[in-house]
């Protein structure tokens, strides 16, 4: 095939499969260099073959991302080692809240600030995204997410005397935490093979920090709490390094091209790609969709772990030191079904939808016997446990659900608007982590803590309605959404 002449003079194929040596030589030698067009360049995406490309005067590198490719496994490793600091944020204000309304002489509502705050950080992250990956690339767009949640977490880690200023540090941390989330998202829902395994993962590790940070709170105590911030800053400082060596191929040139190329691969006009996101959203049913059913999936998950704690320290009247260990069974519940469930999803369901269906309606049915426990007031060891036993299903089973929605979209959505679709819906569902804990806490305030049950509840079932309405409001896809065998997957040993 040909493509337009405009086309012609900007692509060149330097053959990445030769040593280093003989590269080389290639890039010195012009006469063997063959002009590649874009669709011919589709044609060698398609064999998955590891090249380098001429690009506006500069070397572009472009490999399959098959997890068996050790550069692929590399990148996978520290994209797992960056995700901790989203599990550690996540638990921290729920298991932190007691000790700030007694250190700052304030009350839990004033606290609640805090998810009020980190959620106008999600909300920039949704238009930032695609102009930080236009701007510096993949590689860029990581390092400044990572940065973003070291420095204040640094000044966190100061005890500022205001809690204004200690509000005030979350958004940036907001802002870091959704670019992470949607950039990591996307890279794993996009590889070749292995997807539902290793999104299993990256969200298991989540779960592991998540599982970590009130055990770890807990044992720094009222006077040491801010070394909590010690630890999530260095993991971030580090993670901006390793991203950025890691990634050093994933230029913004690179994602210049990609983009380009999608586009001529889709035939989509540079009117299709400069649309508003609105726009988008009513072309793409499957973005306000996705950001409907993250919305309330992030507010049941991060609603029940940032408050259960002082539910069950103030209105149930436990001990602290053993309802930490509820909280962490809560968490260990989820990164088993992350973990677990990630790798029985290819046998067990036709498809994602029917997994995401089946893990959505089990954790109803376990929020709804957390809020029949939560009407029974008792003190005994049997009682805790069986609390436990239940927080410890509702995390199992809500665990494997964000992984899975992010593969549906990946599969649904055309690639060229993948990654500016993903992002804003992954952005904007993300708010719901920050908002509805924001909005639990307001309305526990005239509720009572009573009520929290109740809210996560509501939650769930918002989420259930927003993952049913797909087959109905996203057409031309009745083939995904019905139940079929699926398709034979790569299964060479990773």
């Amino acid at each position: 095939m040909s493509s337009p002449n405009t086309n012609v003079s900007n692509y060149e194929l330097v053959d990445a499969t030769l040593s280093p040596s003989k590269r080389e030589d290639h890039h010195h030698d012009n006469d063997i260099l063959p002009t590649l067009d874009l669709d011919d360049t589709l044609v060698e995406e398609s064999k998955e073959i590891d090249r380098e490309i001429h690009y506006q005067g500069s070397i572009v590198r472009l490999y399959p991302l098959d997890p068996r490719n050790f550069l692929i496994q590399t990148q996978i490793a520290v994209l797992l080692f960056v995700f901790t600091t989203l599990g550690l944020n996540d638990q921290a204000t729920g298991m932190l809240i007691p000790i700030l309304s007694e250190t700052y002489g304030i009350s839990q509502v004033i606290i609640a600030n805090i998810f009020l705050t980190q959620t106008f950080g999600y909300f920039s992250a949704c238009f930032l995204t695609e102009a930080l990956h236009f701007k510096y690339g993949q590689r860029g767009c990581l390092s400044i997410a990572c940065l973003c949640i070291a420095i204040p977490s640094m000044i966190l880690f100061s005890k500022p005397p205001l809690f204004f200023i200690y509000v005030l540090c979350y958004y940036p941390i907001g802002l870091g935490i959704g670019l992470l989330d949607s950039s990591v998202n996307y890279i794993f829902s996009s590889f070749l093979c292995y997807k539902n395994e290793l999104l299993g993962c990256v969200h298991g590790m989540y779960g592991i920090c998540a599982f970590i940070a009130p055990i770890l709170i807990n044992s720094l105590g009222e006077e040491n709490w801010n070394n909590f911030f010690l630890v999530q800053g260095s993991v971030a400082v580090l993670g901006a390094v390793l991203c950025f060596y890691v990634f050093r191929y994933e230029t913004k040139l690179k994602y210049e091209y990609k983009v380009k190329l999608s586009q001529s691969s889709q035939k989509s006009s540079s009117q299709e790609m400069n649309i508003s996101m609105f726009q988008m959203m009513k072309s793409y049913p499957l973005i306000p969709l996705y950001a409907c059913a993250l919305f309330f999936y992030m507010g049941a998950e991060v609603g029940t772990a940032s408050w259960i704690y002082t539910y069950l320290l103030e209105y149930k009247e436990g001990n602290s030191k053993y309802m930490s260990w509820i909280i962490s069974a809560y968490w260990a519940g989820l990164t088993l079904g992350r973990f677990y469930f990630g790798m029985m999803i290819d046998k067990w369901f036709t498809n994602e939808y029917q997994a995401v269906k089946f893990f959505i309606n089990s954790t109803m049915l376990f929020t709804l016997s957390v809020v029949l426990l939560g009407g029974i007031y008792s003190h005994s060891a049997i009682y805790f446990a069986m609390f436990g036993v239940a927080l410890f299903g509702c995390g199992m089973f809500i665990g494997p659900i964000f992984p899975l929605l992010s593969i549906i979209g990946i599969d649904i959505l055309d690639e060229h608007v993948q990654v500016r679709g993903l992002s804003s819906a992954i952005s904007l569902g993300s708010i719901g982590a920050a908002f509805i804990p924001f909005l639990d806490g307001v309305l526990m305030n005239n509720l009572g803590l009573a009520s929290l049950p109740c809210l996560i509840l509501a939650s769930t079932v918002l989420c259930v309605i927003a993952i049913q309405l797909y087959p109905v409001l996203i057409k031309g896809k009745d083939h995904y959404f019905n139940s079929r065998p699926r398709s034979v997957s790569l299964s060479s040993n990773f």
